[in-house]
């Protein structure tokens, strides 16, 4: 709020309503977490991997 992002919210159980967000986060499920990695740390850096690609390298669409 104090940057001047506004909260929006979708009804409950209309996740259809918020598709791009949903999309990352089946996205991560199957990239960052199938099969879950041995340890923690491990775990970790395939979680920053998948956000440094997500948020950096991969190709998007235009909205």
């Amino acid at each position: 709020m104090r940057l001047g992002i506004s909260i929006e919210r979708i009804k409950p159980g209309r996740p259809q309503q918020n598709g791009r967000h949903e999309r990352m986060h089946l996205t991560l499920k199957k990239e960052a977490t199938k099969p879950a990695s041995y340890n923690f740390l491990q775990q970790q850096e395939r979680f920053d991997e998948f956000i440094e690609v997500y948020n950096n390298e991969r190709p998007t669409r235009g909205a």
